[in-house]
């Protein structure tokens, strides 16, 4: 099967304000916090998870110094998008692929609870791109399908980003042939049925830069709003 887009991932130094502003945008009831200690604190961040139709919002943000959100936060001048999260069928074909495009993994852990995770250096595609090869087609880590999860009321689903990078059309040429995606045009590519559009940096942050929603209300479309310096944008 192809790869599939599963959640984006926002870095954010003050995670409960951030969660707040998202839930207003999209007019959702908070996710209920699971019992026990949260996974993440072992790696340093804390988390909180959103779910917008079959696609997770996933707010991070720091808990100890040094780490690489820290790092995040210097070169992008603040808060913003960290991470496109993806899912493979087929890790060897996908690193295979990576491979005959000179693309290396910036880490890898072979066995990350059952699942194996493999990450491109974010200076090669101007966001973090993160892949896990995971077998369950309908579900995902943060168990959309059956997690206590709200809808919101304001958007179906996410079903575009835009990531910002100095040269467009060569980012999306290899990223199409690297992710198994579908070029459309100079700098876009459809992966599934997701689009992902890589747009000119210029002067500004590289990276992950905006999001489309599809609105609930179609008298919301074209209306934008910017949380943690990410543009989301009703289509």
């Amino acid at each position: 099967g192809p790869s599939r887009v599963r959640q984006y991932v926002i870095a954010a130094k003050d995670l409960d304000a951030t969660c707040d502003q998202l839930y207003a945008l999209l007019d959702v009831e908070p996710t209920p916090k699971r019992e026990g200690p949260e996974p993440t604190l072992a790696f340093g961040f804390r988390t909180r998870m959103i779910r917008v139709g079959t696609t997770l919002i996933e707010v991070v943000s720091p808990i100890r110094e040094p780490h690489q959100l820290h790092s995040f936060f210097a070169e992008r001048g603040g808060d913003g998008g960290f991470m496109v999260v993806m899912q493979t069928y087929d890790d060897t074909a996908l690193l295979a692929r990576a491979a005959a495009n000179g693309h290396k993994l910036a880490f890898e852990i072979p066995d990350f609870r059952g699942q194996h995770l493999m990450q491109f250096d974010y200076k090669t595609f101007g966001s973090r791109f993160e892949f896990y090869k995971y077998t369950p087609e309908d579900n995902w880590w943060g168990d959309p399908l059956h997690g206590a999860y709200h809808d919101p009321k304001a958007a179906e689903d996410i079903v575009g980003a835009k990531v910002a990078v100095a040269d467009p059309a060569a980012t999306a040429k290899t990223a199409a042939a690297t992710f198994l995606g579908t070029l459309d045009g100079n700098s876009v590519i459809f992966v599934n049925d997701r689009r992902i559009a890589f747009v000119p940096a210029g002067d500004g942050p590289k990276g992950l830069t905006a999001l489309h929603l599809k609105a609930r209300d179609r008298a919301r479309m074209g209306q934008t709003a910017t949380v943690a310096n990410v543009v989301f944008k009703f289509v």
